[in-house]
Formats: C-alpha cells, structure tokens, sequence
C-alpha cells in the first residue's frame, strides 16, 4: 500500500510542495468555503515567498507579457483612487480585486507545473465542485436541515448561485477536456466517469434552475458540438448531428414561444360581470393594472375584508405580512386564485385545497407551479417578467428584468463621464444618484449595481478601462500556445458570457475565479501539457 501512494503522490507534490498546496486549498475553498479561499491566497503569497529565488521569479512575472497585462487590470482600478472621492468604498474594492495581482503573480513567477500536476488540480476542482453539489442537494431533499423558502436557499457556503453556477459549468469543461488531454489519453472507464459527473452537473443545474448556468451550458454545449462535428467525425454523421442540433434549437424556440402565447392569453371570469360579491362587498377593481395569471386579469373581483377573514382563519401565516419569500402575502394569495379563475373573495378562498394554502404560503403564486419542474416555473417566470415590465414598467422583485434597470442606470453614469469614468470608490454612490436622477421605481433595496461586468467597468474607468480589459482577454489567442484548446476556450467563454449579466469581479469568489483559472490555464501549463483537442 505505502508503494501504491507514493507513486500516486510523490509525483504531484515532489516539485513546489507548498504552491501544490495552496492551490489543492485554494481549489477546494472556491466551491466550499469562503474562509478557506481567503486563507489559501495567504498561504500561497507566504510560500511565494518563503520558497526564494526571489530574482528568477519576479523575472518570469516580467518576462510574461500577459501575466503583466493582467495584473494590470488591478493596477487599473488602483489608478482609478486618483480620482475617486470615496477612498474607503476605494480601498475596499481593491481588496476584493486583490487575486488579480497576486494569482498572476504567483503563477507566473513560479513557472509551469508537471503536466501531472495540473491534471490532479483540475480532479481536485471537479472532485470539489461535485462534493458541493452533492451537499447542496442533500440540503434541497431535506437531509441537512436548512430552512428553505427558495431553490437559492440552499446554498449554504455563503457562494452565491450565480458564482457557484459558473463553477459547475467550468468543471463540466474540463470532465470533456480530461479524457481528451494528449499525456493521458483517456480509457472507457475514464470516459464514463467523465461522462456520469459532467451528467450529474448539468442535472444540478437543472434543478436549481440557474437561468445563467443553463444558457452557458448550453452555449458550451454548441461549442463542442460544433467542435465535434469538424474534428472527430465523418460527413454523414456531421450531417446528422447538424440536423439534430437545428431540429433542437427549433424545438426549444417552439417551446418558449407557447410558453409566451400560453402567458398572454387571456380569458374572461366564469359568470356574469358583478360589482358585488355574494355576500355583498363591493369589489375592488384596479382598471390601470394589466397583471395576468394564466390569462385571468389579477387586480378585478378583490374582496379585502373577505380575503383577510377567510385566509386568517386557514392559515398561520396573517394576510396582512410577507409570505416565506419575502413576498405581499395579500399579493401572492390574489395572483394565485387569479390563476386559478377565482373571484378574489369568502367564496375563492373556500375553493383552496390545504396543498394550495401551503403553496401560497411558500410564495408559490400561480397553481400550475405546484406540479412543474424547477427550469418549467423559472422559463415561465422569465417570460412572465418581460410581460409585466412591458405593461407597468416596473421591475421590482423580478431578478431579469430589473437588470434592464440596473444597465439603465449604467449608461446614464456613463454618459456623463465617458473617457476616465467615475472612479474606483465611486460606484455605490454613482448609482444612488443615478436612479433618482431617472425616476427609477426600483425600491431602494433593488438599486442595485450594473450586473454587466462591460458596464461596471466603463462606469468607473470610461471607454479607456473598458478597452484594456477587452484588450486583456482576448490577447491570450495571440501571445500563448495554451490558450488555442477547449479547456482555456470553454473558460473564456464562461466567463465572457458571464460577464453580460453579472458583475462577475466584484466579489472575492468571482474575482479569485476568474484570476485563478485566467493564471493557471495561460501559466502554469507547459506547450507539452496542451491537449491535442484544437
């Protein structure tokens, strides 16, 4: 047994044990822990240090044109404090951008790894991403208990879905990428370990409903396809998978344009239009709001006093508080008989079954939610979200569509400041201004920052910054042999795409991403390490 584990690892931490480490740590910490990804940035910059040769590896970092335009991406912001006016906010932000100094650095300076090396991080990471999925989902079934109101609520390691979504789809990469790689050409039973972990991945993405992980995934999947078809296959099965792949994307198009047509339908309620109800309230009607659920105008036929009577005497939960989401209980219950074609009195809150009452009080708010999947509810929501903002123009509560608000806010910044931007610190409160200048009706809690990572930059550094980090990362496909595979391809596509809808640097997790996996796929491959699959 001692024999079997030194051949297994001897080979990995024999060369640079302590960067070895810091990156098992690091890779580890990124899905799992946040504590653990702060700490592992330590231990690297100490063993950076601690390993000397000091002068041969500032002369790597120099002597790498493209480890030194990417820190320059945080000297960048660091430039931008000159003129900046809230310093602390400032200083903050370069905390949080810090790994794009140091992970270059580091990477850089320390030279490539054994091409065993990189092999085990890349395990290491998929072995990682996978645990938490695993965890995650005991979470969701109920055997952690967690309170959970929302799918999002199980993300229990403090990582936001978002970020964690971007992982799950980089480690469904390198499961293609592995097999593939020219030094290990891999075996059936490799294939089909790739193969169940890379179906398990994209099942959990399904099942959270990670509207930004799903439309990446399915990009990467083109991707490689694509790759697929012009690389490994005959022309007859090219063919045929180009066949397939058009005859999918028109099935999904199809799909999404019933769920639109199926959204703006509208019925008439069952009876004789009446002012009163049947036991003689006077109905309120809200002729200037135009909400549908399943067809049925929402703000018609509402009985308050009914409804609160009734509803509190079915219910702990008051009609007059917040349902589990956060949500206007009294909204969530009047949305949910709309959809059910019920008049929204004593008479539609006898006609809830007890499954439904529980459903409304876990702000479900449209009956046909309590039997569809998770990716089902989220689609429909999405195109319910789009029709709402189109008639009332307010997109408060509605993840997708107060992005439009967010990038709004955006080009207004930018506008006024278009060369040199607002400055590094200035963000937080560039926005504030920004949405009381435009009348925005987003709450205050909502007035949120840009979400596109193109507009965060060009608010604070101008079309200037903007243009270097462009320059950034695409310069790779020009100056480095290790950036022309699909494993640093499908990367940069991940987070290029990401980047559309979130602010992907401005937090510690999407920063370290993506300087960890920028450095690491550019630097610490040799040319010998590439895989063959171009």
């Amino acid at each position: 047994m001692s024999v079997t584990i030194n051949q297994l690892w001897l080979p990995i931490f024999r060369q640079r044990p302590l960067l070895m480490i810091g990156l098992c740590l690091l890779l580890i910490g990124l899905p799992l822990s946040l504590f653990l990804t702060s700490l592992s940035q330590f231990f690297l910059a100490g063993s950076f240090i601690l390993e000397g040769s000091w002068k041969k590896k500032l002369g790597r970092f120099f002597s790498n044109r493209m480890a030194l335009l990417l820190a320059g991406v945080w000297f960048m912001h660091a430039i931008g404090m000159a003129w900046t006016t809230d310093l602390q906010e400032g200083l903050h932000d370069l905390r949080v951008k810090l790994p794009l100094l140091l992970l270059p650095l580091i990477l850089a300076g320390s030279g490539p790894l054994l091409p065993e090396q990189f092999r085990f991080l890349l395990r290491l990471f998929v072995a990682s991403v996978t645990t938490a999925t695993l965890i995650l989902t005991a979470v969701l079934i109920g055997w952690i208990p967690v309170e959970i109101h929302d799918v999002r609520d199980i993300f229990i390691f403090k990582i936001s879905h978002i970020r964690f979504a971007l992982f799950t789809c980089l480690a469904i990469v390198i499961c293609y990428w592995l097999p593939n790689d020219a030094h290990a050409r891999g075996t059936k039973s490799n294939w089909i370990i790739a193969l169940l972990i890379a179906g398990w991945l994209s099942f959990f993405l399904m099942i959270t409903a990670s509207a930004t992980g799903l439309l990446i995934l399915l990009f990467l999947l083109f991707i490689l396809i694509t790759h697929t078809l012009f690389t490994r296959i005959s022309t007859r099965l090219r063919i045929a998978l180009g066949v397939l792949m058009v005859g999918s994307m028109l099935i999904v198009i199809n799909y999404i344009t019933g769920i639109y047509k199926e959204v703006n339908v509208i019925h008439d309620y069952p009876g004789k239009s009446e002012a009163y109800s049947a036991e003689g309230t006077f109905y309120l009607n809200e002729p200037l709001r135009h909400d549908y659920e399943n067809g049925y105008r929402v703000w018609c036929y509402i009985s308050d006093p009914e409804l609160q009577r009734e509803w509190n005497k079915r219910s702990h939960y008051p009609y007059d508080s917040l349902d589990a989401r956060g949500q206007l209980l009294r909204s969530t219950l009047i949305r949910f008989l709309s959809s059910k074609g019920l008049r929204k009195d004593a008479e539609g809150v006898a006609q809830l079954r007890p499954e439904e009452i529980k459903g409304i009080e876990n702000g479900i708010a449209n009956i046909n939610y309590l039997t569809m999947s998770t990716i089902q509810i989220r689609l429909r929501e999405i195109v319910w979200e789009f029709t709402d903002y189109r008639i009332s123009g307010d997109a408060n509560g509605h993840s997708i569509t107060q992005r439009l608000e967010f990038w709004r806010a955006a080009s207004w910044l930018i506008e006024r400041s278009p060369i040199i931007g607002i400055g590094t610190g200035d963000m937080p409160q560039g926005f504030r201004t920004a949405y009381t200048s435009l009348g925005s009706r987003l709450s205050q809690k909502s007035q949120l920052r840009s979400h596109n990572q193109y507009l965060a930059l060009c608010v604070a550094f101008g079309l200037l910054g903007l243009i270097y980090f462009l320059t950034v990362v695409v310069l790779p496909f020009f100056l480095t042999a290790n950036s022309r595979d699909t494993l640093f391809l499908g990367f940069w596509l991940i987070v290029m795409a990401s980047m559309l809808t979130e602010d992907t640097l401005e937090t510690q997790p999407g920063a370290t991403f993506f300087a960890l996996f920028f450095a690491l796929f550019l630097f610490s491959r040799s040319n010998q390490s590439t895989s063959d699959v171009r």
